[in-house]
């Protein structure tokens, strides 16, 4: 009896239908979410420009894939976007998911951020920013520093995924 209580719970959470009207305003990333990363629209950037300021580790090459492109005229990106960047100087890979249900309310507002690696795909890090001595993208203040400069484009920074392009 009390397995299926803990069931119910685990399945409300991860918002299954019977998780009431606030289902459809969540989505929780699990490996499997990253594992097609690689099959989805991709853009490459290379966050150089002269006039970026970006911390020194933060900018530079990289792939971005995104599983949904959001519908022209978006104002915000849909909860259950996942946009995975490769980094092509150093190989590492972060992902951004658009969360909802309120998600990281002091920050990049519904987004969580991910490290992942590949063979098999899987997180290393995953929810606000990296654990204590490690860095996301070079930056040792987190992933809500950064991305917090891009709140006017729902906290994603790349110039090849402005919502006003969509």
């Amino acid at each position: 009896m009390m397995r299926a209580a803990v069931l119910a719970a685990l399945l409300a959470a991860c918002g299954s239908s019977s998780a009431g009207s606030d289902a459809s305003d969540a989505f929780i990333a699990f490996n499997p979410t990253f594992e097609p990363f690689r099959t989805w629209t991709m853009f490459s950037d290379d966050l150089m420009d002269p006039g970026n300021t970006l911390p020194p580790g933060v900018a530079g090459p990289r792939d971005q894939f995104i599983n949904m492109v959001p519908p022209a005229g978006s104002t915000e990106f849909p909860i259950g976007t996942v946009i995975v960047e490769v980094r092509t100087d150093t190989g590492k890979i972060f992902a951004s998911v658009k969360r909802g249900g309120n998600f990281n309310a002091a920050g990049d507002k519904n987004w969580e951020y991910f490290e992942l690696q590949e063979n098999p795909v899987k997180y290393l890090w995953r929810g606000l920013g990296p654990p204590l001595g490690d860095t996301y993208g070079g930056d040792p203040n987190g992933c809500n520093a950064c991305h917090s400069q891009c709140a006017a484009n729902d906290y994603v920074c790349s110039p090849k995924l402005q919502l006003a392009s969509f």
